[in-house]
């Protein structure tokens, strides 16, 4: 499509009219309130980068296995990136950069039957074909390439990865981890974080806990921070 609110927003309500299937993706050109991690706004210049939303059902996951699919996502969009001839890296806890520049996020919405997460939309943003980002620090694949990018191809080789990944997220969730954590940014590397609690420290990222939350070492001591308890610096 041209143009809507967001595909998320747009997938959502699809599944309430009951219009949606298992894999369906809804890519637009436009998004006018993209929305991201931290409450933050997805800005994209028309028609230049790819912005979906894909639609999977769940048999057996349970809701505290919610990180498998962020994992999942991001392990996905990660190594198409790289299959593409960029080394992108995933900064906890939902992005893809570049030498930390960022080049891409994941914002992913549950539906919920009990304790059971019984579908996902998944909704990705990857900067592919622009080259100006005002008041951001951000990259795009034609930034890093140099030549202009066909956005279908791309969003090819995204879903061909998804799909090669999605058995594991219930057949070998620990395999997902291992990757996850392999191309995870600033993996055991002295860095500089701010919280409100320790004001500025240095310390190094172990990984991340079951339940999603960044696990960094900072004087013999493992500290565990929530999405909006930590910055990076």
């Amino acid at each position: 499509m041209n143009c809507t609110d967001s595909t998320n927003n747009y997938t959502a309500k699809l599944l309430n009219e009951r219009k949606v299937e298992f894999g369906q993706v809804i890519l637009a050109d436009e998004q006018t309130q993209g929305r991201g991690q931290r409450e933050a706004v997805w800005v994209s210049e028309v028609g230049k980068n790819l912005l979906f939303s894909v639609y999977i059902t769940l048999d057996n996951l349970s809701v505290t296995n919610q990180l498998t699919l962020m994992q999942y996502t991001a392990v996905s969009v990660c190594s198409a990136l790289n299959d593409l001839g960029i080394e992108a890296q995933i900064k906890w806890p939902n992005d893809l950069v570049v030498n930390g520049v960022k080049i891409g996020g994941i914002l992913i919405e549950n539906q919920l039957l009990g304790n059971q997460i019984v579908s996902s939309i998944i909704g990705v943003g990857l900067n592919v074909n622009q080259m100006v980002f005002t008041d951001l620090d951000a990259t795009s694949m034609k930034g890093q390439l140099g030549i202009d990018q066909n956005r279908i191809d791309v969003l090819g080789t995204v879903l061909n990865q998804l799909n090669l990944f999605f058995p594991l997220i219930e057949l070998d969730p620990n395999e997902l981890n291992r990757i996850y954590l392999k191309h995870l940014y600033l993996l055991n590397t002295k860095s500089k974080f701010h919280s409100e609690t320790l004001g500025e420290f240095e310390g190094e990222i172990s990984g991340v806990d079951p339940f999603g939350k960044l696990c960094v070492c900072c004087n013999n001591q493992e500290l565990r921070f929530n999405v909006k308890e930590i910055k990076f610096l």
